[in-house]
This record gives C-alpha cells, structure tokens and sequence, in this order.
C-alpha cells in the first residue's frame, strides 16, 4: 500500500497494511511484521511487533506471539513482554494478565500496583475504586492495593452497588 495525504503521496508501496492515523501515527506492516509511523510517513519504530493497535490517549497496545505490552506516544514500551494480555491505561492504570491467567494492575510509569492474583480483570472505576475478584468472590481495593471492601461480595457493579446473601448494599 501507499500513503496519501492531502492528495500527495508521502512513501511508495512498500507496505502490506496501513492503519488510519490515530493520533498523527499510523502502524504498518511489511509481511507479517509491524512498525509505527508518523503523518510524514517517518518510521518511529522498527518493524518488530505481530500485534499493533491504534493510539488512543498517547498510548497503544503492541505485542510479539506470546506477550503484550503497552507503547507510549514516544515510543516507549512500559511493561516488560511477559503478559498474554494487557489492556489500554485507564485512570494511569494498566490492567495486565499473567502466564497463569491471573490478573493485576501496572501505572503508566511501569510499577506494579496490584499483584497478579485477581480472577478477572480488575476493573478500574477510579484510583479509590477498583473492583477485584478473588476465589469467585468481588471486593474493592484502592490503586495501593489497600482493601476498601473485602472481597465477600457476589458482585459489585461499577455504580458501587454490591450484592451478598440476597442484598443489595450501596457500597460507594
């Protein structure tokens, strides 16, 4: 494929996809391998992953067969490529899934916030709220892993709303 910008072409067929800019950078593929580019057509990375995504908030989900990680808009991996699946940053917050299949959440700096022990993926309402799951029961933790309900819910909705023992409580 070509790229075409206001009626100009900026790089040749050298390309066997082209993304849409998202973010002035678009990823491209040469066979089966992925790289990003800016608006200009300007490689800003090498042509080194298998799973590329869009920008969304100076951020993208990229991978090799076995693992994904998180690229910032400079270009920057934050996490190591140890997980099978890693989800966009919510709230600074990168939920991530382990080897095992467990889950737990990185910062946009690359430290663990909470440990990967979670049955699902934590879900990040705000950095006092996150909703986690542990041995099929919902609690709630802050962005330290400090407990603000104890996981002894059968659920808990992202309103706050938990259910146990046939209640419903109003938690936050």
């Amino acid at each position: 494929m070509a790229i075409k910008v206001d009626s100009q072409f900026i790089c040749d067929y050298i390309y066997t996809e082209v993304s849409v800019l998202s973010e002035q950078k678009a990823y491209v593929a040469q066979g089966e391998l992925y790289a990003y580019i800016d608006h200009t057509g300007k490689r800003l990375t090498p042509f080194a992953f298998t799973q590329v995504s869009n920008f969304t908030d100076g951020y993208a989900v990229v991978g090799d067969s076995f693992s994904q990680s998180i690229i910032t808009d400079k270009m920057h991996i934050l996490i190591p490529f140890e997980h099978p699946r890693v989800l966009l940053p919510v709230h600074g917050l990168i939920v991530v899934q382990s080897t095992a299949g467990t889950w737990g959440v990185y910062d946009t700096l690359g430290k663990i916030r909470l440990p990967l022990i979670y049955d699902i993926p934590p879900q990040i309402v705000n950095l006092n709220h996150i909703i986690v799951r542990r041995e099929e029961e919902y609690g709630v933790v802050n962005d330290c892993n400090e407990v603000v309900f104890n996981c002894s819910y059968q659920y808990i909705d992202s309103n706050g709303l938990g259910y146990s023992s046939g209640k419903y409580l109003k938690l936050f």
